[in-house]
């Protein structure tokens, strides 16, 4: 692991509790010394909770070297670098691995958005490098996207798909794009829910309530951008605005909080109040009416589902690794394209045909959507659908 932020430190945490041996490498002492304190902490609840006896969590922490130097990496086979999302610096990280470990040794990263083959670009086997990206909190959450760059060979997939299995993770396997398949398609329907914040006038919180009050999401999308960090979230959809135009385009509020260092959970203020959690009781705007929340509702799935059918459409993965990614990555219910096929692809296609005459181009019905409607596959009540059924 390199890395030794809250992410790699997680990323250690897992690969030990499977009794694997990791090196967490890090130029900082002190961020080694705080991810010897949180991996100690993560394994304490273990053990308060009686899922982890006090002798087997030192003997998994034993597995757990924390190192600043190369010598350590001599002998790895397999690399995860988990440093900030800056591609600069991410290339610097792969040519010192490149140049340290041997010959055969899997280069992995965890970005979230960037493009894998640029990395592998900056090495000298560009064959040995995929994505490997967690979800945080890594040590919690089951998915794990496997990415293959533009070189990547089918080996080095297999074999990063069988040590998440080994981790006891749900690996994906998708091919490159930016934000690849879950931030992705989270942050289209978010770029949606701010739209519709700033149009309506309505609060971050209420927002939030019809999100979860409907089982759309576990939690809602401003809580967990506050819960991600508002700078990452701002970073990921400025990507994927340049690189898909402006139904990512978040509005002007998430700039601004980032601009003025509210960053969410971590800095204390985001979108809510961490540090004076009765200010919160002051973001409640007047109540929704039956409308309002039909048109939240319809706007968050449907922009969910037609980036999910967008992914689908360019070959960057199957419907259902789509599905189990974003059940399993982002704690959907039913993944979006199930949905569809289970609300009926006519009724689908016939409400975004009227959502695009109020709301605009950007919900124009997907391509995929309209071939299986032509054809009379209209899901679960027609046996095809995305699915068969």
């Amino acid at each position: 692991m390199v890395g030794a932020g809250t992410m790699g430190a997680d990323i250690a945490y897992s690969l030990a509790m499977a009794n694997i041996p990791v090196v967490l490498r890090d130029v900082d002492e002190n961020a080694l010394q705080r991810a010897q304190e949180h991996i100690r902490h993560v394994m304490q609840g273990r053990v308060d909770k009686g899922r982890l006896s006090p002798q087997e969590a030192e003997k998994r922490f034993a597995q757990i070297r924390f190192s600043a130097q190369d010598k350590d990496l001599y002998d790895v086979s397999v690399a995860i670098e988990a440093v900030p999302e800056k591609m600069a610096l991410k290339q610097q990280v792969f040519r010192e691995l490149d140049r340290i470990l041997p010959p055969l040794a899997i280069l992995a990263s965890n970005t979230s958005a960037l493009s894998i083959s640029e990395m592998a670009n900056a090495t000298t086997r560009p064959e040995r490098v995929a994505g490997m990206h967690f979800f945080y909190p890594a040590h919690t959450m089951k998915l794990v996207e496997i990415i293959a760059g533009d070189s990547t060979d089918q080996d080095v997939l297999d074999t990063l798909t069988r040590l998440s299995e080994e981790l006891r993770k749900i690996p994906v396997v998708v091919k490159e794009c930016p934000g690849f398949v879950v931030n992705r398609i989270l942050t289209a329907s978010m770029a949606e829910v701010m739209r519709f914040k700033a149009e309506h006038h309505v609060s971050a919180h209420d927002i939030d309530a019809v999100i979860t009050k409907n089982h759309l999401a576990p939690m809602g999308p401003f809580v967990l951008a506050d819960a991600l960090g508002l700078d990452i979230a701002w970073d990921v959809a400025n990507t994927l605005q340049k690189a898909y135009g402006d139904r990512f385009y978040p509005g002007p509020e998430l700039g601004e909080l980032v601009q003025q260092h509210h960053l969410g959970v971590k800095t204390g203020q985001g979108f809510y109040s961490y540090t004076t959690p009765e200010a919160n009781a002051s973001l409640k705007s007047a109540p929704f009416t039956p409308e309002q929340e039909h048109d939240l509702i319809d706007q968050f799935t449907m922009a969910t589902f037609m980036e999910a059918a967008r992914v689908f459409e360019e070959g960057i993965a199957s419907a259902r690794s789509i599905d189990i990614a974003m059940r399993a990555g982002a704690g959907l219910p039913t993944g979006p394209l199930a949905l569809a096929d289970s609300m009926g692809l006519d009724v689908v296609y016939e409400k975004l045909t009227k959502m695009t005459k109020r709301l605009g181009e950007r919900f124009t019905p997907p391509a995929s959507l309209k071939e299986r409607v032509e054809r009379g596959q209209l899901g679960v009540k027609t046996s095809r659908g995305y699915f068969n059924y």
